[in-house]
């Protein structure tokens, strides 16, 4: 048991770097599948009772979009239901609805949303929109026949200016196609910050008690390289594992280049060893590090142009964003690639500027780890 305990405490970092990603792909796939945004749960009120609000009714009844769980007696009931999470929307039908209709006096009908979850509303109000379009469109249609005129010509009359909809690269607004490389990115981040940080730590601590002159040689350059190169190597098998599954089990698209997937996996790589490499010597207790890690899960995926673009940031945060923190060059082209199948020169710019983040990082990094080295063996030769 004790040899079986300490080679699983060897061959822990790549655990960590392989299994847990992979894991995290399948619960988080399995979470938010299926693709297509079906059976929104929703409440009709039908105030009027009419024929025509019957029609609306049947018409999201038979939408797949929607799931039609009942009717509700008010509108406070309506509010209450969204309220405590029982649906997410509900249709009003006022009363006189079908009256207008007849009059053409500007039948109206009401649709709340639930708007706290905005794909799921979104969907909602597209959907509720287009149902009742089409209605619009039936009833014109309808109308003109009545005055005398041909079907062919009231529906090419009505049809004189229309337009159609195309929903590129993610056309079913499925969750996991939008934020599953957003989430690869920080799995990476996270996996690999927490084994090397620690890591170096130890390495630091090693270091810290050679004689004073010891530190003249690289730091640990025989001991540290073959391990951040095979951390770095079991990441790469993790990242495309992952990539594997989630097209397997959960449709997830691979239309990038597999050269340039790995490219940009590198030079994150290179990056987040420097950013490895500062926060070890920021950090002398392992525990505290870790915890700081861990912290960074939510802030740096929120704050590097991928949820929220950059556009849409107060000035300048994003190029701040940009000079202090990696992930901004990793996880917005992988999405470009895996989505759109985008070419070098529709992320030449987020490669060029990883480039220049782990030159200047990566050098800086080793100086400010040498420097807190140095500053720990003077301190205790004091």
């Amino acid at each position: 048991m004790k040899q079986l305990g300490a080679w699983i405490m060897k061959i822990k970092p790549m655990l960590v770097i392989v299994v847990v990603p992979i894991a995290f792909t399948i619960i988080f796939g399995g979470a938010m599948s299926p693709i297509f945004v079906n059976n929104i749960p929703i409440e009709m009120l039908d105030m009027d009772e009419s024929s025509a609000s019957r029609d609306i009714i049947e018409d999201f009844g038979d939408c797949p979009t929607f799931d039609v769980i009942g009717r509700a007696d008010s509108a406070d009931q309506l509010k209450e239901d969204i309220l405590m999470g029982k649906i997410y929307g509900g249709i009003i039908i006022p009363e006189g609805f079908g009256k207008d209709i007849s009059d053409k006096t500007g039948a109206k009908a009401l649709v709340l949303i639930n708007g706290a979850n905005t794909l799921i509303g979104n969907n909602l109000k597209l959907y509720a929109y287009k149902i009742f379009m089409e209605k619009n469109y039936e009833l014109q249609v309808s109308d003109m026949q009545t005055g005398g005129m041909l079907p062919y010509s009231s529906e090419q009359y009505i049809g004189t200016l229309s337009y159609a909809d195309r929903n590129l690269y993610n056309p079913q607004q499925a969750y996991f196609y939008y934020l599953y490389a957003g989430l690869l990115g920080v799995f990476i981040q996270q996996t690999y910050l927490n084994v090397l940080a620690p890591m170096l730590l130890k390495e630091k601590d090693r270091l810290k008690l050679l004689p004073l002159g010891g530190i003249s040689r690289r730091i640990g350059a025989r001991e540290m390289l073959p391990a951040i190169f095979r951390l770095a190597g079991f990441s790469f098998i993790s990242s495309l594992s992952c990539l594997l599954i989630a097209h397997a089990m959960f449709a997830y698209p691979l239309k990038g280049n597999l050269l340039w997937t790995l490219v940009l996996q590198g030079i994150f790589l290179v990056s987040l060893t420097g950013m490895s490499l500062v926060l070890a010597a920021i950090f002398d207790n392992e525990t505290h590090c870790t915890q700081f890690i861990m912290f960074l899960t939510i802030p740096t995926m929120l704050s590097c142009g991928y949820s929220w673009p950059e556009f849409m940031m107060a000035p300048g945060f994003a190029s701040v964003m940009k000079l202090i923190w990696p992930l901004y060059y990793y996880y917005n082209p992988l999405k470009e690639l895996m989505l759109k199948g985008a070419t070098f020169y529709a992320i030449q710019d987020y490669v060029l500027g990883g480039l220049v983040f782990a030159a200047f990082w990566l050098p800086a990094a080793m100086w400010i780890y040498r420097l807190k080295i140095r500053t720990m063996k003077q301190i205790e030769n004091i």
